[in-house]
């Protein structure tokens, strides 16, 4: 697999994982001409996100219209990873720099493995569950919400369990001394994998917890037959993590 089949897989991930929140009987999804939005129908709680943008080919001005409409919806938006330099300036009035830059440690990172470069998973002395029933998705979900996202509902702990039942979404808890402390998930787009929602609790950082529950995950994703497993690391730190497991960094 080349490096930019690896690339379009990572920017197909993150378009996949976005749209996934809006498989949920309280979410609004939505395919207009040139994007994809998700958000909550009113009344509701959810995240709000505009996705799958596809602006590269327009005319300039169609182009600037399409972003000024993108924005005018003040939500966040996931730009493809192959976005083009007229595109780029346009949508944040700064010219791409293709000089290669000096990594910052806030710096967002994208990283993948392929089956090859798997490394054997080695069982420990972690209780590592793997959500399947309603009771037990409600707690990942919870904690999902409390970790990475100060609370806020944007997984909705009973109408977000489609994910398990039907939707092939594997979501892990490892537990230590019978306490829930860390979490992850596989989402799987056709055997293009993702790990995603990685976290643990505050007071049980730095203490090997997401490594051990990620092993798991993606040593199960390649067990199912993925091809490759993609990951988006938020920052420094949460790249050498992932390293650390067997992921390759790419951009």
């Amino acid at each position: 697999m080349t490096n930019k089949e690896i690339i379009r897989h990572i920017d197909e991930g993150a378009n996949y994982y976005v749209g996934m929140f809006g498989e949920a009987v309280h979410m609004e999804k939505a395919d207009k001409e040139f994007y994809s939005y998700v958000k909550p129908k009113p009344g509701e709680e959810g995240i709000s996100f505009i996705y799958n943008v596809r602006i590269n080919d327009l005319p300039e001005e169609q182009m600037k219209a399409v972003i000024a409409e993108m924005k005018s919806m003040n939500m966040p938006i996931w730009l493809s990873l192959f976005i083009s330099d007229e595109a780029a300036f346009i949508f944040s009035g700064k010219k791409p720099a293709h000089e290669k830059q000096e990594p910052c440690e806030d710096d967002e990172v994208y990283l993948a493995m392929l089956p090859e470069e798997k490394r054997e998973y080695k069982e420990n002395n972690h209780k590592i569950i793997k959500v399947h029933t309603a009771e037990e998705f409600a707690l990942w979900a919870r904690m999902v919400n409390d970790i990475l996202a100060g609370g806020h509902t944007d997984i909705h702990p009973v109408n977000h369990f489609i994910w398990c039942e039907k939707m092939g979404v594997k979501c892990y808890i490892l537990y230590h001394d019978n306490i829930p402390v860390s979490v992850t998930a596989i989402m799987d787009n056709n055997g293009a994998a993702s790990l995603e929602f990685v976290g643990t609790i505050p007071e049980m950082r730095s203490k090997g917890f997401a490594r051990a529950v990620c092993s798991k995950a993606v040593s199960d994703a390649f067990a199912d037959g993925a091809s490759i497993i993609t990951i988006r690391a938020i920052n420094r730190k949460a790249e050498r993590l992932y390293q650390s497991i067997g992921f390759k960094t790419y951009i």
